[in-house]
């Protein structure tokens, strides 16, 4: 009697990393499954398991992907050093730029580790190399970029979770806030007052002013002999 052989499923994990973005894009990373990947793909679940053991391994192919088409797995350092600042400012928006082109890529990204989206560790490890060459001692360098990267990832998140400032106002203008024991109304007029000029800006003008803060205080940590 013939022993079936088992046969390797004809898909490939990038067909199924771009089916896990597009059901990301339409439906947010709760519903990234891998029956709803399946399902999209005509094929039964366990198809999907020749590639990858669980959602964590697919979620961090698809942030390895996010990565890699924005070209951050491969940047070139400046041309003169001096230039760090405007170049890990131009780097971090390309990095903000790539997750907010995907619905919940920050939260995807920032769940990732260095085993599979290796674009992650890369990406650290040059930054700090650029400004340890920049006249950062290597723990300060290493410090500076995780922090950097770390602030991306806070602001997309909090980006992509939304609080319109309108709703902020108006929630501050509610009578039921008003009533409440624990408002203040210096504190409502102020938060008030910032939320009417916050709507003014654009995210990111937003994102670029804690990004030259985050910048500028590097820039003062740095001493050159």
């Amino acid at each position: 009697m013939k022993t079936r052989k088992t046969k390797t499923p004809h898909i490939q994990p990038d067909t199924i990393i771009k089916a896990a973005l597009e059901i990301l894009d339409a439906e947010g990373l709760e519903n990234v499954t891998l029956r709803r990947i399946a399902a999209k793909l005509n094929v039964q679940a366990p198809a999907l398991y020749w590639h990858f053991k669980n959602k964590q391994d697919i979620t961090e192919d698809m942030a390895q992907t996010i990565l890699t088409n924005a070209k951050l797995d491969n940047f070139t350092p400046p041309a003169d050093i001096n230039n760090w600042p405007q170049w890990l400012a131009d780097l971090m928006h390309c990095l903000r730029n790539a997750l907010i082109a995907h619905r919940d890529g920050g939260r995807v990204v920032a769940g990732a580790s260095f085993g599979r989206a290796y674009a992650l560790e890369k990406m650290l490890a040059q930054i700090a190399r650029v400004l340890n060459k920049a006249g950062f001692d290597s723990l300060p360098a290493g410090l500076a970029a995780a922090t950097t990267i770390d602030y991306v990832w806070g602001f997309v998140i909090e980006e992509q979770a939304g609080t319109e400032p309108e709703a902020l106002i108006a929630h501050l203008a509610n009578p039921q806030h008003t009533q409440s024991t624990w408002t203040n109304s210096e504190d409502d007029a102020f938060l008030s007052a910032f939320m009417e000029e916050y709507r003014k800006t654009t995210p990111t003008e937003t994102f670029d002013w804690g990004l030259q803060v985050i910048i500028t205080g590097l820039k003062s940590t740095l001493t050159k002999p």
